[in-house]
């Protein structure tokens, strides 16, 4: 008889911050959604070729308006309640009557969900809305609300139940008693020095992410163990069209090229870094690659001077605040923003504000600019939910109010397509448009870095940067 192996031990990992919301009808943040993906597991995830396929469900069928979903068998909510269609109708009714859950958007196409079995959910479309599997991908599940309150975690479907969650944000999740998975502690430390010194204290078994390179550097000549990967992250400067030197578009390809990247990422982020070519990550079939605007001064000042921005005597044009975390990295980087920023006369006011009150603040569209990062395999029909100027918040994630009627033309047809050819042809145009007219400042994809102490073996990085690498984490 083989012998049973012994348990997993517990692992605790250090990360950069807490999540702001476990409840799976609000979170929007990466630490909240990475935590989410082990315990409230979507109906769908993307396989390697990005194609939506399995995962509560066997699989889902679009058909013209209609999309079949069958769910597989012996699933439990953590609550102990049997998965059910009903179930998941009731939940997604709940988000689609919720306006202050994001994942309201998502479901605006549908006119009416039905639960004609047990194992079957039907999703009826208002019109064709090709890549709405997509949008199943986006959306954890949970037990049917008992009640219409916001805020607080719910019972998901995941190999992983949330445990324990403290007053300074540490999140431990158990996994199911017969999977032999680790228990994972999760301790937010926003100063990467601390963290790898708890790591060297054997405080903490891992450290995953936001590690500047001068400590991982560090911390490969301690000995422990390392990795690095490139990543699906898009770092940006979010723009706040309501100020009307960014809703000029010659003052935002001023600013762009004023910005020298490669300097950035050669010094500040020691190379491990790409540049930031799209929304959509790398690999995916409708990619459109942008080419990278080139660090020009003079340039950025002749742009400038053409939008009727002059300096004074001081070579100031104008001021904009930029909105920050309280990391170490994005305070550097946001230095150097100003800097080169102040080159070509713009006065740059840096605002840095702990991650809860920063993420805030960029959510309600309370900045000029703000140093953002998406995270995750994002789907092309994204692109309608940041840049559609009828996308901004509850309707969408469109926080700095873009307002680009040609983008917006180009995105109408995008969220419209009924064929992949016509999907990934709507996309490359609004990418084209995106890469030239600059709803965002694309800025940097930076890698993925983890470190883990000598006696913790079979840590594995995703290109999402999610925490399904961490499963195989034992000491």
């Amino acid at each position: 008889m083989a012998e049973t192996p012994p348990p997993a031990q517990p692992l605790t990992i250090a990360v950069s911050s807490a999540p702001k919301s476990l409840d799976p009808a609000l979170a929007t943040d990466a630490a909240g959604a990475r935590i989410l993906q082990l315990t409230n597991p979507a109906l769908l995830h993307y396989d390697a070729s990005f194609t939506p396929t399995g995962l509560v469900a066997q699989g889902c069928t679009q058909k013209a308006l209609t999309v079949t979903c069958t769910l597989r068998p012996g699933y439990r909510f953590h609550n102990g309640t049997p998965l059910t269609a009903t179930a998941l109708k009731d939940w997604f009714t709940f988000l689609q009557a919720t306006p202050r859950s994001p994942l309201s958007a998502l479901l605006e196409p549908v006119a009416a969900i039905a639960a004609p079995a047990a194992d079957t959910l039907i999703f009826t479309l208002k019109q064709p809305t090709f890549g709405f599997l997509g949008r199943l991908v986006d959306i954890p599940l949970a037990a049917p609300p008992a009640d219409k309150s916001l805020g607080a975690p719910r019972p998901g479907l995941g190999t992983y139940r949330l445990a324990e969650q403290d007053a300074q944000g540490t999140v431990t999740v158990a996994p199911a008693p017969d999977s032999n998975l680790p228990a994972l502690t999760f301790t937010p430390l926003a100063d990467p020095t601390t963290r790898l010194l708890k790591l060297k204290q054997g405080e903490v078994d891992v450290v995953y992410q936001d590690i500047p390179p001068e400590l991982f550097t560090w911390a490969q000549k301690q000995g422990w163990k390392t990795a690095s990967a490139p990543s699906a992250s898009y770092t940006y400067l979010a723009l706040n069209f309501t100020n009307p030197h960014l809703a000029d578009a010659r003052i935002r390809k001023g600013l762009s090229v004023a910005i020298n990247r490669a300097a950035i990422r050669r010094h500040l982020l020691g190379g491990m870094a790409e540049p930031a070519d799209s929304l959509l990550p790398p690999g995916h079939p409708a990619l459109w690659p942008a080419p990278e605007d080139d660090y020009n001064p003079t340039r950025a000042e002749d742009l400038l001077n053409a939008a009727a921005t002059l300096g004074d005597a001081q070579n100031s044009r104008f001021s904009l605040t930029l909105a920050t975390s309280t990391d170490a990295l994005s305070q550097r980087v946001a230095q150097v923003l100003q800097q080169d920023l102040r080159r070509v006369g713009v006065d740059v006011i840096l605002k840095p504000l702990e991650w809860g009150a920063f993420y805030d603040n960029v959510k309600a569209g309370r900045f000029d600019m703000a140093l953002m990062s998406w995270s995750g395999e994002l789907p092309p029909d994204f692109l309608v939910q940041v840049f559609h100027s009828n996308k901004a918040p509850p309707a969408g994630l469109n926080r700095g109010k873009v307002d680009i009627p040609v983008l917006d033309k180009a995105l109408d047809k995008l969220a419209t397509a009924t064929t992949v050819e016509a999907q990934t042809a709507a996309a490359t145009q609004a990418q084209q448009l995106a890469a030239g007219l600059l709803p965002y400042i694309p800025l940097y994809r930076r890698h993925h870095v983890l470190v883990a102490r000598p006696d913790v073996d079979g840590c594995a990085i995703p290109t999402s940067g999610g925490y399904q690498g961490l499963l195989g984490c034992r000491k």
